[in-house]
């Protein structure tokens, strides 16, 4: 566990259950680095930061969703994962060259604002921001950004089937309408 300078901003290299990590602290005083490092080394042991030799975190978001993707089919159905390849469609469009590493909470609420004037629904919202919240989470970044960002409310108002004992209760029963034909 060692710290170092490098063009006079501090660095941190750390191994965790046998996993390297090497970080820059960002910044020039030994003391805020030492501080950093401890966190640093908190946010490794519970899994929350990923390591140098993760590549997926240093990818950009279009790459990343195309990895995302790919892993993802095997684990659902064909009509789901077309479904999430047709929503991750506007995240790589609006999102799509930025790396990972740089997605903040300003970037994706900015990215909910530009979707919602777009008038989008909420939902096709919230399951974009889901598969961008998987990607992330895959990345160990979710947890910079989780507390920012909220869930947009979604309609209830929509109808339901009815239960066999609603249609009693509503007199139609097996299509009639309750009409008796007479």
């Amino acid at each position: 566990m060692s710290l170092y300078k490098r063009k006079k901003i501090w660095h941190a290299d750390f191994s965790v259950d046998g996993q390297r990590f090497r970080q820059s602290l960002e910044t020039t005083d030994w003391r805020q680095a030492q501080a950093k490092k401890k966190e640093l080394i908190v946010q490794a042991s519970e899994g929350k930061l990923a390591a140098s030799n993760q590549r997926f975190s240093r990818l950009r978001i279009a790459e990343a969703l195309d990895h995302y993707l790919e892993d993802r089919s095997v684990h659902v159905l064909p009509r789901s994962h077309r479904s999430e390849s047709d929503h991750a469609k506007a995240l790589r469009q609006h999102l799509g060259t930025l790396p990972l590493t740089r997605i903040d909470e300003d970037t994706v609420v900015g990215y909910i604002r530009l979707r919602k004037e777009a008038k989008i629904s909420n939902t096709t919202v919230n399951m974009e921001i889901g598969i961008l919240r998987r990607v992330l989470k895959r990345a160990k970044r979710w947890h910079l950004v989780a507390d920012e960002i909220p869930r947009l409310p979604e309609r209830r108002d929509i109808g339901r089937a009815l239960a066999p004992e609603d249609f009693a209760e509503n007199g139609a029963h097996r299509g009639n309408n309750g009409n008796s034909g007479r």
